[in-house]
């Protein structure tokens, strides 16, 4: 194979051609061999387990022992955009726990472009401000006399990432990490709106930096291109947890007696810690995706769901409730959703999300993540289609047996995914994938192994799902949201490969179902990307008209009207190619 030239996480992986035209047991089938690429690497590329990587690994883990080793004001900061800036949440708050129940200061913090309200609705232009960022990232270390920041990108191309490592690479305070899943020379080249650098001049700023490290295994092609929250979002919170679990032995934070895994040779001995960590989150998708069967039925109730109109409702506590939430968030920028067409929901809300008194419930209907607002707001409307996902130990889902109860009443579905169940599991359930983790000889945490189980059963149930919803032509997303520059440029690119036109054909294509017109102004063809962003946001459909428009059969109107009678845009266009007529 020739040498990519876009960012490997913009690549059509391969073994997914076909995805979108499998049966639910073939999507999950599908997926296990897509994770797989997580752990076994990539073409050519240093994976996860090669040397080179794991020697970077080992040098992120003795800076970050340093740091909280060091007794002034420290500060761990983790940052993304999108998933990247909830899994920054989720590991601050799980290694928060960890070091209260050891004396140690709370020191572990996140940032999420746009906020904390992006945890749930990413926030309009906030990934693409790198002014902002580094005024984010300031405000949150100015007390601190030592920090190691965290930037985590998986295709190298986030401007609120960028504009923080330039940031911290100039503070003789800072050690940065930039975290990724792509090779530095394949970082996003295109100027940044407002500012005076690329991603790219980032990566080539920080890659020899003395307080930089460049942590960034190749795990291929994403099974849906550019779905980063799939793959790069498994390996984001595995890296973490590795690292921050190492530097904490290392530290000795944690005694290696905590780990009831025998390590080799010294006790102290990191590297044997940190290739054991890697293995057991490999046995993990392995026995994950050995209820392949059960999780297709899951995917199958979820697209017999989606196709109707209803809905996904997750239902959880932490942590598996709040990776439920995580994942729903994600299907609205992805497959172009409404927001209560996959919805999470947190018996204690905001709260139990935060881990904190803030409530941002009042903020609109998408941020109602309580198991109260389902009650009252969604219980008295459920119908066949709809699937309830309930999430966790089995002894935690006790409390909501009456709840499950008036749910089958309603006449839904119910699924469930269920950790180390022992109990009589609840009989109405329509599916259930229950998940048996051995907790000996273990050197991660047995929650966080459940945590990442979890988290691919559910990235597999939404994005299968959505498949079977006709909202993925081959391995592409083709009914996204542009809500950011890199969303517009990924639209682009998806054009110009599924109709075969140039960049300049894609481009006035996209500018007229944006503005909904055959002639766009000059004006509006000349604006800024970020003022296409704004124009498209959560309008419908936006690229499957732009699709269709490119093949030169359809006028706008045209498109629009297609679209009404058949949703699936690769039946669209095999009938266009077949000679058949668009009226």
């Amino acid at each position: 194979m020739s040498a990519p030239t876009i960012s490997i996480t913009e690549i059509p992986n391969a073994l997914t051609m076909d995805i979108d035209l499998a049966s639910p047991k073939g999507i999950v089938q599908i997926l296990r061999q897509t994770d797989a690429q997580i752990f076994n690497g990539w073409e050519t590329y240093d994976g996860l387990c090669d040397t080179e990587v794991l020697g970077r690994l080992r040098h992120a883990v003795d800076e970050t022992a340093a740091v909280l080793s060091h007794k002034g004001k420290r500060k761990i900061v983790i940052s993304g955009a999108g998933t990247s800036g909830r899994l920054a949440m989720f590991a601050a708050r799980t290694f928060n726990r960890l070091a209260a129940q050891t004396g140690l200061e709370q020191c572990f913090h996140y940032l999420i472009a746009g906020g904390d309200l992006a945890l749930i609705k990413a926030k309009e232009g906030a990934e693409d401000d790198p002014v902002t960022a580094q005024k984010d990232l300031a405000a949150i270390t100015d007390d601190a006399d030592r920090v190691l920041y965290i930037g985590v990108t998986c295709g190298f191309s986030a401007p609120y990432i960028a504009g923080q490592l330039d940031y911290a690479a100039d503070r003789e305070n800072f050690f940065s990490i930039l975290m990724g899943f792509n090779p530095p020379e394949l970082a996003r080249k295109i100027k940044i709106e407002n500012w005076d650098k690329r991603f790219f001049d980032v990566v080539e700023k920080i890659k020899n930096h003395p307080r930089c490290i460049l942590l960034n295994p190749v795990i291929g092609p994403e099974p849906i291109t550019g779905s980063t929250r799939m793959k790069g979002g498994s390996a984001t919170k595995l890296l973490l947890e590795v690292l921050f679990t190492a530097a904490m032995v290392k530290a000795r934070i944690l005694s290696p007696n905590y780990l009831t895994y025998p390590l080799k040779a010294d006790a102290w001995d990191i590297d044997s810690l940190i290739f054991a960590m890697i293995r057991q989150y490999e046995e993990t998708r392995i026995s994950t995706y050995a209820q392949r069967d059960n999780i297709a039925r899951l995917v199958e109730l979820g697209g017999t769901a989606l196709r109707a109109g209803r809905h996904i409702y997750y239902i959880g506590r932490d942590p598996y409730g709040i990776l439920g939430t995580i994942d729903a968030s994600e299907c609205p920028p992805t497959f172009g959703d409404a927001f209560d067409d996959v919805h999470g929901y947190l018996p204690g809300g905001w709260e139990e999300l935060l881990n904190s008194q803030k409530d941002y419930s009042t903020a609109g209907k998408e941020y109602q993540i309580s198991l109260d607002h389902f009650i009252i707001e969604k219980l008295p409307h459920l119908a066949s289609e709809d699937l309830v996902i309930m999430l966790g130990k089995e002894e935690t889902l006790g409390a909501h047996e009456v709840l499950l109860e008036k749910i089958k009443a309603m006449d839904a579905k119910i699924g469930a995914v269920l950790i180390n169940p022992v109990y009589n599991t609840f009989p109405g359930f329509d599916a259930v994938v229950r998940l048996y983790l051995d907790p000996t000889g273990l050197v991660i945490s047995n929650e966080s192994l459940a945590e990442y189980s979890t988290k691919l059963i559910l990235n597999a149930i939404t994005t299968g799902a959505h498949i079977l919803a006709g909202k993925v032509y081959q391995n592409r997303m083709v009914d996204l949201n542009i809500s950011n520059t890199k969303l517009f440029h990924r639209t682009i690119g998806i054009i110009k490969d599924i109709v075969k036109v140039d960049e300049e054909e894609a481009f006035k294509s996209l500018m007229k179902s944006i503005y909904k017109t055959d002639s766009p102004t000059e004006e509006q063809m000349k604006a800024p990307v970020s003022a296409h962003v704004n124009a498209a946001t959560w309008k419908k459909k936006i690229t499957p008209k732009a699709l269709l428009i490119a093949t030169g059969k359809f006028t706008y109107e045209q498109a629009c009207a297609a679209l009404e009678k058949e949703q699936i845009v690769r039946v669209l266009i095999q009938k266009i190619s077949q000679g058949a007529s668009i009226g």
